[in-house]
């Protein structure tokens, strides 16, 4: 019998941010699906690992080199590795990656340098998990990632010789694909897939009305529902830009008051950046006798997209939000403000609208659910069978891991 297979993830693992944690359960549904009865365990480091995570998930989890915090990180470098520090943390993560078959950096946005220092930020932790596998000779995957923007030399250095090194790289955007190429000073294979999230079945309907009774959430049947996959704008872009987007959602409640309700879909509940927080602003904004509903607990990823199934439309400013959208068949109207966003709307020709954000306003947002509407049976058709299209193609990131991952094993299968 085969020793088991070990497959060790680190990504944005332990923030509680559905986009993230779908890629890691997508990629364990498609290595048991291409690795039929072969023994595989998968861990993940996480930055707040905990038993919660650890169920919804369905992998073990073990610490990564990340603070509790930023304030806890600010002016430090990763934890194990300050002269006054423990070296337990850096000793456990070595240790993981020595004993792990296969290591898969990603998905989402791993590879930027908006924060970086020597040992400090995203690329850095990256390369510096790299370059351990690199030391134990363990092959790396570099697994459905946006790269860039990269605007330090150092973050451009360390993410060129980490997808050098990479036994595969698979990015889910052309910009991204196009950085790598730039980056590089030998020509290597990189593969251009969709995002990692699409390899998932979208899940039964009764799913999300067993969410809807744990929420003690009912869905009026008289008029159509449109979800919102929003986050807060401000950290990002500032509190202009977030204001745009307030004033917008609220104008567009007062218009669709008694010809909708509204779905508030939290994609991310972590402490530093909860989606239920604008939810509540947003819904205590909203005209007397708006149907608002919030969803106000944490659910499992695909909980969230069998909500977003129930919905005529989805406007989302989170990328999973019209991600997990477009996985149920529901057109989402993406609000335009990263490349990622714009790069997935582009696979969905035709069943979608895009909204910049210079130009997000009520009058848009009302045309654009105007035009999802019209004809919609035909244009779910329509989405369903491109998103199926792209779903065979997410397959292939398993593939690839599987593959590497065998090949890492002395014997192979």
């Amino acid at each position: 019998m085969s020793a088991p297979l070990t497959i060790l993830c680190a990504g944005a693992y332990g923030i509680r941010n559905a986009g993230d944690d779908l890629p890691l359960i997508a990629l364990m549904e498609g290595l048991r699906t291409a690795l039929p009865g072969r023994d595989i365990q998968f861990r993940a480091l996480s930055r707040h690992p905990d038993e919660e995570d650890a169920r919804l998930l369905g992998a073990t989890l073990v610490p990564n080199l990340e603070y509790e915090s930023g304030e806890a990180a600010r002016g430090r470098w990763f934890r194990g590795l300050n002269p006054d520090d423990d070296p337990e943390p850096f000793e456990r993560v070595q240790a993981e990656i020595a004993a792990c078959d296969l290591l898969v950096l990603g998905a989402g946005n791993a590879l930027l340098d908006q924060t970086i220092g020597l040992l400090r930020g995203p690329v850095p932790l990256m390369a510096l998990y790299g370059s351990l596998a690199r030391l134990h000779g363990k092959p790396v995957m570099l697994y459905g990632m946006s790269v860039g923007p990269l605007r330090t030399e150092w973050g451009r250095d360390l993410s060129r010789q980490l997808i050098a090194d990479a036994a595969v790289v698979t990015v889910r955007d052309s910009d991204s694909f196009a950085l790598c190429r730039e980056l590089l000073r030998r020509p290597r294979e990189i593969h251009l897939l969709p995002d990692a999230t699409l390899a998932v079945a979208p899940p039964e309907p009764g799913r999300a009305r067993q969410v809807l009774r744990a929420e003690n959430l009912e869905i009026p049947d008289d008029m159509p529902l449109i979800a919102l996959g929003l986050r807060d704008l401000t950290r990002a872009l500032g509190e202009a830009t977030q204001h745009r987007q307030e004033e917008a959602i609220v104008g567009l409640l007062n218009r669709w008051r008694d010809r909708a309700a509204f779905l508030f879909v939290p994609q991310s509940t972590y402490r530093e950046d909860d989606d239920r927080e604008l939810a509540g602003r947003l819904a205590a904004r909203a005209p007397v006798g708006t149907k608002c509903l919030v969803v106000k607990g944490r659910h499992h990823p695909l909980d969230l997209v069998a909500l977003y199934g129930l919905a005529s439309v989805t406007i989302a400013s989170r990328l999973h939000g019209a991600v997990f959208s477009a996985i149920a068949g529901t057109p989402p109207i993406g609000i335009d403000y990263l490349p990622k966003m714009r790069g997935f709307l582009d696979l969905l020709p035709g069943c979608h609208e895009r909204l910049a954000l210079e130009a997000l306003s009520a009058d848009a947002l009302d045309d654009a659910i105007d035009h999802l509407l019209d004809d919609e049976p035909a244009r779910r058709r329509r989405l369903t069978a491109r998103v199926t299209e792209l779903r065979r193609q997410a397959a292939r990131y398993a593939t690839l891991a599987a593959n590497e991952g065998l090949r890492a094993r002395p014997g192979g299968a």
